[in-house]
């Protein structure tokens, strides 16, 4: 009997632990058949929950998804009671229960589930925790880094709603965080109190052109500038959000210098302004908020700039419509109008 266990020790140590500790306890005789059969009995009841829960138990895929989850949650869960102790787990699942571990990893996917919010598809959540039986992985690992990633997300979504720009014409959607644009968002934000603090107005271009030549020419000045106005913006934050940003200030400052080289090639004021925050913004630029620097730009500068053009024409075109444009349809019009496509045989 106890070559028996001996072999199937040999081809447990790759499984998870709570497989592990199974074993480990079948080979010591601390564990009966009795005692395993009813372990096995409730992860099987435990799987049943889970399937009829969050998928479907009469289709055996998703039973045997929910058996991963399971296997992968309780696991979880008896770790984190016996803190990788081998004897403490065994005492816990003889003296306990496989119930006890289950609950205590469930403890750690609902702190999943907030942190997605009441919207999150719970199911595919569910399904990261999966663990075969055939398999070792380090699922705490797994845990800490799905939570860690999804905290960050949080915190990036808090800091675009708090950096969100009027110059900015991109919709941020939250459901879909771009890194790259928030920090864009945050640029712009230190740049404008840079600005603030020389008094330069965003219709001041010629003050604009010499605040950024003086940038130019003395980049210990810009340094010193570039970190007080950091310091006071980030000083409005908690600690999180301050570390998260502090992570993109070099980057942003080298930005900041490769951009003020523009001034070397550009001619006027108003061009240099189109043109810094048309690169800060990723080209994102809300074409209303920049219809006076256009105009005021040299006809040939104009031709640089033709995309601006034609977001400036949109957004004049919109403007100029009458109001009763809208209402040239009635809603029962409109709605038989929408009938009439739907049942189209082209459509």
């Amino acid at each position: 009997m106890k070559r028996e266990y001996q072999m199937n020790l040999d081809r447990v140590r790759a499984k998870p632990f709570l497989l592990l500790t199974i074993s480990d306890a079948l080979e010591s005789g601390a564990m009966s058949t009795d005692q395993l059969a009813k372990i096995e009995s409730q992860l099987v009841e435990m799987s049943l929950k889970i399937a009829k829960g969050f998928f479907s138990p009469v289709i055996s895929h998703d039973l045997k998804k929910s058996c991963a989850i399971v296997m992968g949650v309780a696991t979880l869960g008896l770790l984190k009671l016996c803190e990788g102790d081998s004897a403490r787990a065994q005492k816990i699942l003889l003296e306990e229960s496989v119930i006890i571990c289950f609950r205590k990893g469930w403890q750690s996917v609902n702190e999943l589930f907030k942190a997605h919010g009441s919207t999150a598809d719970q199911g595919t959540l569910l399904a990261k925790y999966q663990y075969s039986a055939n398999e070792h992985k380090d699922i705490a690992a797994i845990h800490q880094s799905l939570l860690a990633e999804q905290l960050d997300v949080n915190l990036l979504k808090n800091i675009a709603s708090k950096f969100k720009s009027q110059m900015s014409n991109m919709d941020m959607n939250l459901f879909d965080i771009d890194e790259a644009t928030i920090k864009a968002d945050v640029q712009l934000a230190i740049f404008e109190a840079l600005m603030k603090r020389h008094d330069i107005s965003h219709t001041d271009y010629d003050n604009f052109k010499s605040f950024l030549q003086r940038y130019l020419e003395k980049p210990d000045v810009f340094a010193v500038e570039f970190r007080e106005s950091t310091a006071e913006i980030l000083a409005k934050f908690d600690t999180r959000t301050r570390n998260r940003i502090d992570i993109w200030l070099e980057s942003i400052e080298q930005k900041f210098n490769r951009i003020f080289k523009q001034l070397s090639f550009e001619n006027s004021g108003p061009e240099i302004y189109i043109s810094i925050f048309h690169t800060m913004l990723h080209g994102n630029i809300n074409a209303k908020k920049f219809m006076h620097a256009y105009e005021s730009l040299l006809k040939a500068e104009k031709k640089l700039h033709t995309n601006l053009k034609e977001q400036i024409e949109v957004e004049q075109s919109f403007q100029d419509l009458e109001e009763d444009d809208d209402d040239y349809f009635t809603e029962e019009e409109l709605l038989g109008e929408l009938s009439d496509n739907i049942t189209d045989d082209n459509y």
